[in-house]
């Protein structure tokens, strides 16, 4: 049985989408992680790009005891998740053998800025589901693969992981990741999937017609979560509060030109994000637009997209959406 989960790319809202309540448009694109389960008499879990690194598991008394490669602690927290919820409601949890397989990452290791780890996480435990023949909302298995990612990396708004999930394109509004404090001590409690989320909201956006998403990579990767803890060290609270409202008013009005179709609104909308990215980056010295990535986007502007970097910045990638108008062949030429 092979389960296949595909990337994320952000379109609007970054850095302000951490916070609780904030918007966010991201779309799944067409890489995949890869999850082949199989029946054995031992549990373990490899991935094909780290082949030395092996989890192996069984269970005792009800519990599960992981031996666990460090490279390998994003599988692990989504193996134990979805192993306390099926202890939960008492469900069999049978033994298997798990490969994982990436397309989110470059030849030679390197990340492609797509959301690889969110991805993998999803990818364990939908097949974990998928082979017990256990059938899950979509918000459960977000919320599962979410406590599982949040118990690893500690930040981030999440909405790689509902991308991997939901797929296509979506709107996302992060949840409020503090109250999970109030609540427990241990993010891998599964009792916090069947509670409301607060703050958190996922829509699924019909794919826009007549548009064409083009991504430029830089084939330089950004440490997503070490700016993240950058930006959350700014303390000018004026300047921050400016950047989370322009930030949504920005994302409002790329929403509204993705749903009616109104290529001129999309283009203001994200022409408005990227000012007030661009603020934030020079409020917080962090170079979320490199040279390259400037270049990509007045490159796609000038031959009739419209186009910002995506995600994190500083490396990874940016993008264009265009029209059949748009020069297409000689923005991707250039």
């Amino acid at each position: 049985m092979q389960i296949k989960v595909p990337g994320k790319l952000y379109i609007g809202g970054e850095y302000a989408v951490v916070e609780p309540g904030q918007s966010a448009i991201l779309v799944a694109v067409d890489k995949f992680v890869f999850a082949d389960i199989n029946p054995s008499t031992v549990g373990e879990i490899r991935s094909t790009q780290l082949p030395d690194a092996i989890i192996n598991w069984t269970r005792v008394n009800n519990q599960l005891m992981l031996q666990v490669d460090p490279q390998l602690e994003f599988i692990a927290a989504a193996l134990q998740i979805t192993f306390n919820y099926f202890q939960k409601n008492d469900w069999l949890f049978e033994n298997f053998s798990l490969v994982i397989d990436s397309q989110l990452d470059h030849t030679n290791g390197i990340k492609l800025g797509l959301g690889s780890s969110a991805a993998v996480t999803v990818a364990v435990v939908k097949a974990i589901l998928a082979f017990h023949h256990r059938s899950l909302q979509a918000l459960e298995i977000y919320k599962l693969a979410a406590l599982a990612h949040f118990h690893v990396q500690g930040n981030g708004s999440l909405g790689d992981i509902a991308t991997s999930v939901y797929t296509g394109w979506i709107s996302y509004n992060s949840p409020d990741r503090t109250w999970f404090a109030t609540k427990t001590t241990n993010l891998l409690d599964s009792s916090l999937v069947d509670v409301e989320w607060p703050e958190l909201n996922i829509q699924s956006i019909p794919t826009p017609l007549n548009l064409e998403l083009l991504v430029g990579w830089t084939g330089s990767p950004a440490k997503t979560k070490n700016l993240l803890k950058k930006a959350a060290s700014y303390t000018d609270d004026t300047i921050y509060r400016e950047f989370l409202a322009g930030s949504n008013a920005a994302v409002s009005m790329l929403l509204n030109g993705l749903l009616t179709t109104d290529f001129d609104v999309i283009n203001r909308g994200i022409a408005l994000n990227r000012e007030f990215l661009l603020i934030l980056s020079e409020q917080t010295d962090i170079q979320i637009e490199t040279p390259l990535l400037r270049t990509l986007i007045e490159i796609a502007t000038n031959l009739g997209g419209a186009a910002k970097t995506s995600g994190a910045g500083f490396g990874d990638n940016g993008f264009t959406l265009i029209t059949p108008d748009a020069n297409r062949e000689q923005i991707i030429a250039s």
